[in-house]
């Protein structure tokens, strides 16, 4: 049917009027669902389900750019401030009696575990507030409980930083201490090729005057030879001469 077969025909009337109800229903709906998903990409804390204690519970988690044994260190200690920390099954960590101000003035049973997934560590919490009463979205204490889980997020996001920051420390010393050993490497060479080049050097002079000495001995072997030519040659007119004198 054309809306424009709808404007001109009474019995068309109310179509158009719930058409347009239905479009301002989607646009707000629509409107809803995007507000939300801002809301929890901006917040990193997502409403979900988990196993803990070999039960699904209800609850809300976030994924942190941390180590499982740095975040599973950090939580523990966050933790101590509001009860007494137990260990639960499967590497769960529990508070039965959570005294959590900022979420409630009662005490509360919070149940956590701490995983890795897809290359990143996830923080499962689980708080009820009474029997079957868990916090997730929608229920009125689940801005107080993600607000909570936000600021451990900042404290471990500040240690991690550190531990980032102490990392870059130590590889720039110990790049320090590699080029130390590689300067001190260096000044062992050059005093040994300095002493080996005094050595090659004194070798060098003695070679030299031994040179000279070689020469000298070979120009006075020259003038002996000669010497003894010339000896001999007398000593053989001699010969000859003692010779005739028999003869």
């Amino acid at each position: 049917m054309s809306l424009f077969y709808v404007k001109n025909v009474p019995n068309g009337l109310p179509l158009l009027i719930a058409f347009n109800k239905l479009v301002r229903m989607k646009r707000f709906i629509f409107a809803i669902v995007l507000s939300f998903s801002c809301v929890s990409l901006f917040g990193q804390v997502f409403s979900g389900l988990d196993e803990i204690e070999k039960a699904k519970k209800e609850g809300f988690f976030t994924y942190i750019n941390s180590e499982e044994k740095f975040v599973t260190e950090s939580w523990k200690k966050y933790l101590k401030k509001f009860g007494s920390v137990e260990p639960g099954r499967g590497g769960a960590i529990n508070i039965y009696q959570a005294k959590i101000s900022d979420i409630s003035s009662s005490p509360l049973t919070l149940l956590s575990k701490i995983s890795e997934e897809k290359n990143k560590t996830k923080l499962f919490v689980s708080i009820s507030t009474g029997p079957d009463n868990y916090i997730q979205n929608g229920h009125e204490k689940y801005r107080d409980a993600s607000n909570w889980l936000e600021d451990f997020v900042k404290i471990i996001n500040l240690e991690e930083d550190v531990r980032t920051q102490e990392k870059a420390l130590n590889d720039l010393i110990a790049t320090k201490a590699k080029n130390q050993k590689a300067a001190d490497r260096m000044i062992r060479e050059l005093d040994s090729n300095r002493r080996q080049t005094e050595l090659l050097t004194k070798k060098l002079e003695e070679a030299k005057i031994e040179k000279e000495k070689i020469l000298a001995n070979q120009e006075q072997n020259k003038l002996d030879q000669k010497a003894n030519e010339e000896a001999i040659l007398k000593q053989a007119q001699k010969f000859e001469e003692a010779k005739k004198k028999i003869n």
